[in-house]
């Protein structure tokens, strides 16, 4: 089937590919491609038969020869030095003909089988492997490039993929091992808290230290952007934090150190806000505020907002933090998010704001720390509909009356 009148070509090649998405184990994937190249192309692009190699070592190794039931050709093996095999190498793909340099009887039967002709194509980064191809008389360039280039082309993008999946999946494990595996039991206090991401992987975090029977660390903080990088600076804030406090260095100091490591971090993204308290059983917080939105607290007393403290982490590497204090009544209430939940935009473009917050934690002042926290949640939801477009974090304490 010529080119030129290949709406039929190009249904065959889009259904290909499809299936190249679809597949897979690696080995079994390649083989369903020299399989359907040569079932599907075979007439249309005098495509005669296929081979799959594998690259180990400084050699191919035949895995599959669609034409040859000989179970001992399998293994066969090729020097990567031989000069048609060189240029394959370099060009990734080849179409080898009688002028082609190198080209001899042994190339004949022991890479093509036979065929004067053939093409070839390297797929892979790591893992490297050819799909050959034996070309029957009336063969033509044109054609064969494009075919066999549109599926090197597929088959990379998929192994990229697969690769770049994996490491989301290992990154996705390593960033929930960071969160607590459970909320602490702290006698006289309810907790909740919820994280959402608005990628497979994002920027906020929170953590939940027992420093002592009577002491609780509370940390949530947000790195700019998410995805990858900032999943990544969360994993060395999340680890320099925990150190830091397991050593009982001061609240300040503790904080100081992580701004500097975090300056000279080399991801792509290292700006973090954090707030970070000290919890102790009689009720007495001391925090710092590192650029974060400032908690609210409820209490009989009135509205209080916890904003004392410095600049967010990361841009200068010596900033000084100041301490703040605050004392945390008997039936108050201590709501930490981040911006994901008071930056989330309805359709006419408005943020969700810091009312909603305070209205409903007057509204929910007697209901306990869960129920508070779902109903923000849902509220901010229901404000801007459809997916989080960023990362989105509430931490609830309450002190039992």
């Amino acid at each position: 089937m010529p080119l030129h009148d290949g709406k039929r070509f190009y249904r065959q090649l889009d259904t290909l590919l499809s299936r190249i998405e679809m597949s897979g184990e690696r080995t079994k994937l390649l083989s369903d491609v020299i399989h359907e190249v040569v079932d599907q192309f075979g007439e249309s692009l005098s495509i005669a038969n296929g081979r799959l190699y594998e690259v180990v070592g400084d050699e191919l190794k035949l895995r599959l020869n669609l034409k040859s039931a000989n179970r001992d050709e399998a293994g066969k093996r090729i020097p990567l030095d031989y000069p048609p095999v060189r240029l394959l190498m370099k060009n990734r793909c080849y179409i080898f003909d009688s002028t082609t340099p190198g080209i001899d009887k042994e190339f004949e039967e022991n890479v093509i089988g036979g065929f004067t002709d053939s093409a070839a194509i390297l797929v892979g980064r790591e893992r490297l492997a050819v799909l050959a191809f034996g070309l029957a008389p009336g063969w033509q360039r044109e054609e064969i490039e494009l075919c066999l280039n549109t599926i090197r082309h597929a088959l990379n993008h998929r192994f990229e993929t697969e690769g770049i999946r994996a490491d989301m999946k290992e990154t996705r494990l390593i960033q929930r091992s960071l969160f607590p595996k459970r909320n602490p039991v702290f006698p006289g206090y309810e907790i909740a808290a919820r994280s959402v991401s608005a990628e497979d992987v994002g920027g906020d975090f929170y953590d939940l230290l027992e420093l002592s029977e009577d002491i609780l660390g509370i940390a949530l903080g947000d790195a700019s952007g998410h995805g990858l990088p900032a999943a990544l600076l969360v994993r060395d804030v999340v680890t320099g934090l925990r150190m830091g406090v397991e050593k009982e260095t001061k609240i300040s100091p503790t904080i100081e150190k992580l701004n500097r490591v975090i300056h000279r971090s080399t991801v792509s993204t290292k700006f973090v806000s954090l707030f970070y308290g000290e919890l102790e059983a009689n009720g007495n917080l001391m925090y710092v505020n590192a650029g974060h939105v400032p908690p609210f607290l409820l209490m009989d007393r009135g509205f209080f907002r916890l904003d004392v403290g410095g600049s967010i982490l990361g841009p200068l590497p010596h900033i000084r933090f100041k301490r703040g204090f605050v004392h945390l009544d008997r039936g108050g209430v201590l709501v930490i998010l981040t911006d994901g939940i008071l930056e989330r935009h309805d359709a006419a473009s408005e943020d969700f704001g810091d009312d909603p917050v305070s209205e409903l934690m007057e509204k929910h002042k007697n209901a306990s720390a869960q129920e508070l926290l779902e109903a923000i949640f849902e509220a901010a939801k229901n404000f801007g509909g459809g997916k989080w477009d960023d990362d989105a974090t509430i931490l609830v304490i309450r002190r039992l009356p």
